[in-house]
């Protein structure tokens, strides 16, 4: 009798769980592509003149929306793990299909099957993805943001014609040799600056363009400079035999894609533990060493989030469909200003690295044991209660 009463739970539970993988899974990827290409939209924003004026490939477009999302893949995995959840489980909370479940005499505790399944397959990615594919990809941005800005302003293929592809600056070129890259009848206008005008024009010359730095280099032979000064009125006619005239191209790219050095974020851990061997101040000791914990805690963040978000969840259902929502964004801005106030105050008070980068997961995870104390009552906790009179009252304000 005990075998009959066993084996129809067992079947329950493992045709509730393939079910709940799917509900997850779904949204989850869904809320990971929204999040991940708004926050790259804003990051690339400023190619879009380049795309629609300049002719650039949407391949190379393409290939920089790629390069962007593992930056914000470390953020955005953590948070679409925690809307999906409690979105699912606030569902089926609803829909009452939790109170048949304990109906059926299923303890809800069974939940974190499948849902530290899911966890698990996040933080293992996302460990990955700090650790591996975050620094390579970080390289890979760069030098396709340098390919796109030297298609951009390529000025050494348009021959007879009056290019002002850079902001500030009309170039023309008589004639190419197309071997060798040498110009001649060259004239330069420099705009850029509105108190000084200036005009530069070549019998001959070529065109640098060094990609680290993205400083263009015009090197000219046998030209005249005319230049104007508003200052004091002052006009200058020069003639010489060779004149360099550079300029920095790098204002060209996103305010938030530096060229040259790379950020903490992007470098692996064999690269920080390099640096630390070279740091000579506490702070820069420090923050080395939260980085590198960082790289290992922020991912393990969707463990910690399980705890909290089985009780949220299937406690959530008189709030309505899109508290689960609400509920998501304010654990997720709790999340992260936490991280902001430990470093801070670890740093401060020489707080051990190890534990201020696990703080806010440690924080996260006793709430949610906290939550988990009544899983399979049927009353709500007191807790519960104020959270649902500061909704509804946020609703009827609202009206």
């Amino acid at each position: 009798m005990l075998q009959y009463r066993v084996n129809p739970a067992k079947e329950l539970n493992k045709k509730f769980y393939i079910y709940l993988l799917k509900e997850i899974s779904s949204i989850f990827l869904l809320s990971v592509g929204v999040l991940t290409f708004i926050l790259v939209l804003s990051r690339i924003g400023r190619l879009a003149d380049l795309v629609i004026n300049k002719g650039v490939e949407i391949k190379d477009i393409l290939l920089l929306i790629l390069y962007s999302s593992p930056p914000y893949l470390t953020f955005t995995l953590p948070m679409a793990f925690l809307l999906s959840t409690i979105v699912v489980l606030g569902r089926l909370s609803t829909e009452n299909e939790i109170l048949a479940l304990k109906a059926n005499g299923v303890n809800l505790k069974c939940l974190f099957v499948p849902l530290l399944a899911i966890g698990l397959a996040i933080t293992f990615f996302g460990l990955i993805n700090t650790s591996t594919i975050l620094p390579k990809s970080g390289t890979l941005f760069k030098d396709t943001l340098i390919n796109i800005v030297k298609k951009g302003i390529r000025l050494d293929d348009k021959e007879g014609t009056f290019n002002d592809t850079i902001r500030g600056i009309v170039v023309y070129i008589d004639k190419i040799d197309p071997e060798n890259k040498f110009l001649s009848g060259i004239l330069v206008s420099d705009d850029r600056d509105s108190n000084i005008k200036q005009t530069i024009s070549a019998s001959k010359g070529v065109i640098n363009l060094d990609p680290v730095t993205l400083d263009l280099a015009f090197v000219f032979e046998d030209g005249s400079l005319h230049r104007w000064e508003r200052a004091d009125d002052s006009y200058k006619n020069i003639s010489f035999k060779d004149y360099t005239f550079t300029m920095n191209l790098s204002n060209m790219l996103p305010v938030n894609a530096p060229i040259g050095r790379k950020s903490p974020w992007e470098k692996t851990r064999e690269e920080l533990n390099k640096e630390l061997g070279y740091a000579k101040t506490y702070d820069e000791r420090y923050d080395l060493l939260l980085e590198i914990c960082k790289k290992i805690s922020i991912p393990l963040s969707s463990l910690a989030f399980v705890f909290l978000t089985i009780p949220l969840g299937i406690k959530r259902r008189v709030e309505g469909k899109f508290s689960g929502v609400l509920y998501s964004l304010i654990l997720f801005i709790f999340y992260y200003v936490l991280i902001a106030i430990t470093e801070n105050v670890g740093k401060s008070i020489h707080f051990p690295v190890l534990l201020t980068a696990f703080i806010p997961n440690i924080t996260i995870i006793c709430i949610g044991l906290y939550f988990l104390r009544n899983l399979n009552d049927d009353y709500p906790t007191k807790t519960t209660q104020i959270m649902r009179q500061l909704w509804v009252y946020c609703l009827e304000k609202t009206k």
